[in-house]
C-alpha cells in the first residue's frame, strides 16, 4: 500500500536527465570525528547545492546544522558506532524513522558491516527498520559491506548479502564496487532491475579512478553513486560533482576523462 509513496520519495534522489542517483553521504563524523572536509559546516555549505547533488545522507544533528539541504533528497542515517569503540562493526540504532520524518526526511539509511559475528544483528536491524519505515511510506537504503578477511568467494558472499537485503524488503542498496569493475554485471544481476544498486566512492582516490567508476555505473546500468570522501575531501568538491554528473548524463567512457575535466560549469548539461 505504501509502494507508491516510497517510489515518489526515492525519485527525489534521482537525476532526471540521467536516471541515476548522485548522493553524497556525510555521516562520517559520528564514526571518525571531525575529519578533513567535514570539520566546518561553512566549508560544506560553500559547495553543497542541488544543482550537482541529487541527495545527501546525514545523521540527524548534522542535518539540522546544514539546514536540511533544501532542493535535494534528504536521507537520515539511523545507526552508527564510534570507530575506536570495542565493536565498531556493530552499528546500533541512534534514532527512529519518526524522528527522521520530523526533520523532513525523504528516506532513511542503515549501515551493515557483515562478519559472522554481526550477521544476526544486521538481519534483525534491517528487518525492523524496513517494517517501521514502510509503515510510513519511507524508502530504506542499506549500506552493505562485506568485512570478511577471506578474499576467496567475496563476490558470491556480497551477492548473498545483497539478496538477503532484498528478501527483507530493502528499497536501495549501496555497496563497494568490485576491484575488477568488469565484475559489476555479475554482482548486480537479478537485483538492479527492481532494486537500485549504488556504488560507494570509498576512501579518497585519484579522480581518474573515481571517473572510471562513474563510467562503469553507466556502462553496466547500475543505479548511481554514493560518494562521500571522494567529494568533500577534494580541493574543489563542486567541480568533482559537476564532472561526475556530466559523465552520468552523457555516458562518457573513462578514456574521455581529460576532455571531461576541461568542461566548465557553463557548459554543463542541465
Amino acid at each position: 500500500m505504501t509502494e507508491m509513496a516510497r517510489k515518489r520519495r526515492w525519485e527525489r534522489f534521482v537525476d532526471r536527465a540521467s536516471g541515476k542517483a548522485l548522493i553524497v553521504p556525510m555521516d562520517h563524523g559520528l564514526t571518525f570525528g571531525p575529519i578533513p572536509g567535514l570539520n566546518r559546516t561553512d566549508d560544506v555549505l560553500r559547495w553543497l547545492t542541488p544543482e550537482v547533488v541529487t541527495g545527501v545522507v546525514l545523521h540527524k544533528g548534522y542535518a539540522e546544522r546544514l539546514g536540511g539541504v533544501p532542493g535535494c533528497g534528504l536521507m537520515i542515517h539511523l545507526n552508527g558506532a564510534l570507530g575506536w569503540g570495542d565493536t565498531p562493526d556493530v552499528k546500533h540504532r541512534v534514532t527512529s524513522v519518526e524522528a527522521a520524518l520530523r526533520l523532513g526526511a525523504d528516506a532513511v539509511s542503515v549501515q551493515t558491516d557483515f562478519l559472522p559475528a554481526t550477521a544476526s544483528h544486521n538481519l534483525r536491524l534491517v528487518g525492523e527498520v524496513v517494517d517501521e519505515a514502510h509503515a510510513y511510506g519511507v524508502p530504506v537504503l542499506a549500506m552493505v559491506y562485506d568485512k570478511s578477511p577471506v578474499v576467496e568467494g567475496a563476490l558470491g558472499r556480497l551477492r548473498h548479502v545483497m539478496r538477503a537485503m532484498v528478501e527483507l524488503g530493502i528499497d536501495v542498496l549501496k555497496v563497494t564496487a568490485p576491484a575488477d569493475l568488469s565484475n559489476i554485471p555479475e554482482l548486480i544481476d537479478g537485483i538492479q532491475p527492481h532494486t537500485p544498486v549504488l556504488f560507494a566512492g570509498g576512501a579518497l582516490v585519484e579522480e581518474q579512478a573515481l571517473m572510471e567508476l562513474g563510467s562503469a555505473v553507466v556502462r553496466y546500468g547500475a543505479g548511481g553513486m554514493c560518494v562521500g570522501r571522494n567529494v568533500f575531501q577534494r580541493a574543489n568538491p563542486r567541480a568533482t560533482m559537476e564532472r561526475l554528473l556530466q559523465l552520468l548524463r552523457a555516458g562518457m567512457p573513462a578514456l574521455d576523462f581529460k576532455r571531461l575535466a576541461s568542461i566548465g560549469p557553463a557548459e554543463m548539461v542541465r
